[in-house]
């Protein structure tokens, strides 16, 4: 297992004051100084396994905060995933893991998988749904699947209506086309409406984060494979992506996990130069987005919370998406003090921790209903799931390209 660091960490303190898990539960164990003091000992044989050791690992929301505070430079994201491998080795996994895998490994399987949910919704009451939870979200709460995946609602190739600036290839990922139609359908009528020509690759796969992050880089190379394939070309303007998580494998995990498995990485760092999510895409063009606005009598008051895979993982901060929304007629724009803290969701954390993911995430819907705001945008379908699973006030979680459809001629 390669180092990232393990021997730089100078036990300085400053990653437990960005850590959201320390932060909530206050137990050194589980903090990242903690954490990358136990990998060293354990990759030196000072330390054996256990299912404890297990289980500190697993506690971590791979927001990427320790890492980019570090002032030794020490990657805990990758330390923590490779060791969560070497865990996974000795103890195994979850089976709701395994499962989670065996769906996203297989995309037919994967729609019959979330036809089955939409079946099963449709069957249960009001009342057994808010019996059962998701962490410590009702499934009442949680958003229900698309009645047909959103890459089959859309034509493979979209052509504005005048002379195109150029393509863009759309990542959909698995949220969007599973979950989220409404921010494909906002995504597709923005780019068209801005003068690009959308294509939605047909054979694009899971992004493979869900692999990386729990430790089984080993399962994605397939996935990889395949989403180079469609994605890499040079006659287009930018793969654009609207998942925040799906930006970060495509963006910088591709080139490190081909790398760690001894494959060429080349391919996977010419795709990376082209990668950008779509607030950052449409923000970076505000020239041509403003002649598309249109008045509005109304103004609702919208606050914005950065992804840490956005903010830490590929180094777009806030401030250039809350100047987009700021521009957009009818909304009054208020930033919350929070808003670049991680929310709690992790991915699968709040589904393994959520009492943790509870308190964390608790803190920032307080930020949220004292700022008055009425919509929540963000760029991360985990984000969104547990804040609007979370929230009793009659806030909206939106995608931050949903309002802008909203504000277009």
């Amino acid at each position: 297992m390669p180092t990232s660091g393990i021997h730089e960490c100078n036990k300085c303190g400053l990653c437990l004051v960005n850590c959201p898990v320390y932060r909530e539960s206050r137990e050194e164990p589980v903090s990242p100084r903690a954490k990358v003091q136990l990998i060293k000992h354990y990759w030196d044989f000072d330390l054996p396994g256990s299912a404890y050791l297990k289980d500190l690992i697993s506690t971590c929301l791979m927001c990427g905060n320790c890492t980019a505070t570090c002032p030794s430079g020490v990657e805990h994201d990758v330390l923590f995933s490779r060791m969560r491998f070497e865990m996974i080795q000795d103890y195994g996994q979850e089976w709701s893991l395994k499962a989670l895998f065996h769906f996203l490994s297989h995309e037919q399987q994967l729609r019959f998988a979330a036809k089955m949910a939409r079946f099963g919704r449709s069957l249960a009451s009001k009342r057994l749904l808010n019996r059962y939870k998701l962490g410590a979200i009702s499934l009442e709460r949680t958003p229900p699947f698309n009645p047909v995946p959103f890459r089959r609602q859309w034509p493979r190739v979209n052509e504005p209506d005048f002379a195109s600036r150029g393509t863009v290839l759309y990542f959909t990922g698995c949220a969007t086309n599973h979950v989220y139609a409404d921010v494909g359908r906002s995504v597709v009528a923005v780019l068209l409406k801005m003068g690009f020509r959308v294509e939605i690759p047909a054979n694009q796969v899971c992004c493979g984060m869900p692999f990386f992050l729990n430790g089984r880089p080993d399962r994605a190379g397939e996935m990889i494979e395949k989403n180079l394939h469609c994605l890499n070309r040079e006659d287009i303007e930018a793969v654009v992506v609207d998942c925040a998580t799906c930006g970060s494998a495509l963006r910088k995990e591709y080139p490190r996990i081909l790398s760690e498995l001894g494959l060429s990485a080349e391919a996977a760092k010419e795709l990376s130069t082209r990668v950008r999510d779509v607030s950052e895409f449409i923000a970076d063009r505000l020239d041509l987005i403003n002649p598309l606005l249109r008045e509005s009598g109304s103004r609702q008051i919208v606050t914005y919370h950065a992804p840490c895979h956005l903010r830490n993982w590929q180094g777009i901060g806030p401030h250039g998406i809350e100047k987009l929304l700021s521009c957009l007629p009818g909304v009054e724009y208020k930033a919350v003090a929070d808003r670049d803290r991680c929310c709690g969701g992790g991915g699968s954390f709040f589904l393994k921790h959520p009492e943790i993911s509870k308190g964390i995430v608790s803190g920032k819907i307080a930020s949220i209903e004292n700022s008055g705001a009425s919509v929540l945008a963000t760029g991360c379908p985990s984000c969104r799931v547990n804040f609007a699973g979370n929230m009793d006030q009659p806030v909206q979680v939106l995608h931050p390209v949903q309002l802008v459809e909203a504000c277009l001629q």
